[in-house]
């Protein structure tokens, strides 16, 4: 009976879910079904749950709303840890929606059926939703919510932000993830916060939490390990820090953007391995003077369902023109890649590697931008341990596979950053080695974030190899450290953690240290203070869990239904009569349920009546107590029932005009994209059966607008639902 209460806005289908009830992540479900804040951006430190905290408000949306229909954009990588985290710990069932199930779909289904109409979660790439076939359709239909994971990764101008923003105009509610918001580029965080956004609409509510804020204790050991050089590594890195100063020069000289990230990218390569940089410097003395990528290069059709990631040469770029003395330039490369070549035979960083490796049984994850350098790394850990490699160069499929397998068996497992965002690697591993350090704090976090999250019931070790006579040591350890700190203070300080890699690229070829961050204009976004509601929240399903195992556990016969009398052990003039009040719509529809319990004196009853709770007793009681102790309790609970009333007001409103919104939106993003009958009529047919699909979706929205006008009238009514005489046991 306890745990029937529900009140306005409550997460009561979070009572059953496979989760540890922490109030904070309670916070952004609340403030979208309890406040009405339509819009989330969620923006939590890494390893603090975004994903639990998004399917709480998934699995009660589903349980609200009939025939309910979710998208979920994420990166390719982790759309199958999303199907699985939503089963094991919501019970929810959804769906991965790639290329190949879109056109099974499209095949098995009328042709004048939208793929996507049906009931159901999709969980699908934003690199698919980006295509403009795709896209079309997905913007036929009113999604109940969208969600948009690794926001960030949707860059400012692109397709995929294009994309992001056109299905969320659809939805009536939008929920925005990440752990590494781009603080230091306002007019990238400012496209961010409008999606889905509709005209002079209301900002997104942001939470964001670090990990003292969240209450979660860190536990985390972080070691920087110094690597000394060879006589020849250090050679190496003296010839390419005068050769890339020199391009550096020149191109800042005229202008060349090109040219500088050709000079970054040779110091990045150097800084992974000697051999890396062989590989690089060689391609490099092969493509001098190409032309740009843009210039007589065929562009390749989007085919798949997601975007290479970025782990190898970038041959666009590793060609581009540096010293303005060919001559110069070819000889410093050639003596340059035969220094390489020769230091590649024996590395100082892969020997330290190695005695690392052969220390520790345990699985360890090691990071390194580069795919060569990894393939470099597997043939050496090879000899030692078993080794599973991830990097961009395998399908998302393949990438899922090895997670699976590591989580399960163990082992090295050697990755790129293809794998430092969204996964999670800490079921079995705590340590994490850091093969060359990466040039932003974020992307540090990120890697170590696999293994340092909420679940990992053990110390995480993280170590950092760091090369001596190099920017790692002059410039990159002295940055991320000081942003380990500032992380740790809170405060404006913090945002050293949004640090662009250009910024420090700039330092790095400058050998200076990287400067703080200017303050940032303020974003436009809303916050909402519900930490207390969120607590209370927490209490309540936490109570409804232990009573539910109560329930499971006990062997005693259940109780009929009606007025249940209780009595204590020892005679009392007490009775405490337990009250239920609810706020329902007119049709019945119920909006709040709690349960007020009154404590009723100057009752007389004997020793017998009460230890055999006599139904005549109870009758008694009744016709004298109910209706007066109704009355007092909905007058003691007015105050509160107002609140109610006028938060479930608001959120009407809101609603109301969130589908007005929709139903007005501007033209698909997607037609546009295309020319109508550009190549034949299939398009022009398609066009035609998207309109029809469209006049559904206005249809939808026309019913839920008028489904909403009445739910404006609430009715209050209060019942006695159990006695129980004398008050010495809790009730």
């Amino acid at each position: 009976m306890l745990r029937a209460a529900e009140p306005f806005g409550g997460l009561s289908t979070a009572a059953t879910a496979d989760i540890q009830l922490l109030p904070f992540q309670l916070e952004p479900a609340l403030a979208m079904l309890r406040h009405a804040r339509l819009r989330v951006l969620i923006a939590d430190e890494v390893g603090l749950g975004k994903t639990i905290q998004t399917g709480i408000v998934l699995r009660q949306l589903s349980a609200d709303i009939d025939a309910f229909r979710a998208l979920i954009a994420t990166p390719a990588g982790v759309r199958e840890q999303w199907r699985q985290e939503l089963h094991r710990r919501f019970a929810l069932q959804a769906t991965v929606a790639d290329a190949a199930w879109l056109s099974a779909r499209t095949r098995d289904l009328p042709p004048d059926v939208n793929p996507w109409s049906l009931p159901g979660i999709h969980i699908v790439s934003l690199d698919l939703v980006k295509r403009p076939e795709v896209l079309r359709a997905l913007e036929d239909l009113s999604w109940d919510i969208v969600v948009v994971d690794e926001v960030h990764g949707a860059g400012l101008g692109t397709a995929r932000l294009a994309a992001a923003d056109a299905v969320a105009r659809t939805a009536r509610r939008v929920v925005l993830l990440t752990a590494t918001p781009p603080d230091a580029e306002p007019a990238h965080f400012d496209a961010i916060t409008n999606l889905g956004r509709h005209g002079s609409g209301e900002p997104p509510t942001q939470f964001r939490r670090s990990r003292s804020d969240a209450g979660v204790t860190t536990r985390r050991k972080s070691l920087f390990l110094p690597v000394r050089l060879s006589r020849t590594e250090r050679r190496m890195h003296r010839l390419l820090d005068r050769y890339t100063l020199l391009v550096w020069s020149e191109a800042g000289a005229r202008d060349d953007a090109r040219a500088r990230l050709a000079a970054i990218i040779l110091r990045k390569r150097a800084l992974s391995s000697a051999a890396s940089l062989a590989l690089s410097v060689r391609r490099r003395l092969l493509l001098l003077g190409s032309p740009p990528p843009s210039e007589g290069q065929q562009l390749l059709l989007p085919l798949n369902d997601e975007d290479p990631v970025d782990d190898g040469l970038p041959d666009g770029v590793i060609g581009a023109n540096g010293l303005s003395d060919i001559a110069v330039e070819r000889s410093c490369l050639e003596e340059l890649a035969a220094v390489a070549q020769r230091a590649s035979a024996s590395e100082s960083k892969l020997a330290l590697l190695r005695r690392l490796l052969s220390r520790t049984a345990e699985p360890v994850i090691v990071f390194t931008e580069y795919r060569d350098t990894l393939v470099q790394l597997a043939g050496m850990v090879s000899r030692l341990r078993p080794v599973m490699l991830l990097h961009g160069g395998m399908t998302a499929r393949e990438r899922a596979e090895v997670q699976r397998t590591f989580s399960e068996s163990g082992g090295v497992l050697l990755a790129t950053d293809a794998a430092s965002e969204g996964l999670n690697l800490h079921e079995r591993c705590r340590l994490v080695v850091h093969f060359e350090l990466p040039w932003t704090p974020a992307r540090l976090e990120q890697r170590t974030g696999r293994v340092d999250r909420l679940g990992q019931a053990r110390r995480v070790h993280e170590v950092m190899l760091v090369a001596r006579h190099t920017c790692e040591r002059l410039v990159l350890a002295p940055l991320l450290k000081r942003a380990r700190t500032a992380a740790a203070r809170g405060g404006p300080a913090a945002r050293m953690a949004s640090l662009r890699e250009s910024t420090v690229a700039t330092a790095v070829m400058g050998g200076a240290e990287v400067p703080d961050q200017p303050p940032a204009g303020q974003p436009d976004v809303a916050t909402i203070d519900i930490q207390a509601e969120a607590s209370a929240e927490a209490l309540r399903l936490e109570t409804a869990r232990r009573l539910a195992r109560a329930d499971r556990t006990s062997s005693s016969a259940r109780l009929p239904p009606g007025v249940i009398v209780t009595a204590g052990r020892r005679p009392s003039r007490t009775v405490v009569v337990l009250v239920e009040v609810r706020v329902e719509r007119v049709d019945g529809g119920p909006v709040h349920r709690e349960l007020v319990p009154v404590v009723v004196d100057g009752v007389t009853l004997s020793a017998t009546e009460q230890s055999h709770a006599l139904a005549g007793v109870a009758e008694r009681l009744m016709a004298s107590h109910s209706l007066p102790v109704c009355a007092q309790v909905e007058k003691d609970c007015g105050e509160r029932l107002d609140v109610i009333r006028a938060r479930y007001v608001e959120a009407v409103r809101v609603a109301a005009g969130r589908e007005r919104d929709i139903s007005a939106a501007t033209p698909s993003a997607a037609r546009r994209l295309v020319q109508v009958g550009l190549f034949d009529a299939r398009e022009a047919n398609a066009l035609a059966a998207s309109r029809r699909a469209a006049s559904l979706a206005l249809l939808e929205t026309d019913e839920r607008l008028s489904a909403l006008a009445p739910e404006l009238s609430l009715l209050t009514t209060t019942r006695v639902l159990a006695l129980r005489f004398g008050w010495d046991l809790p009730l």
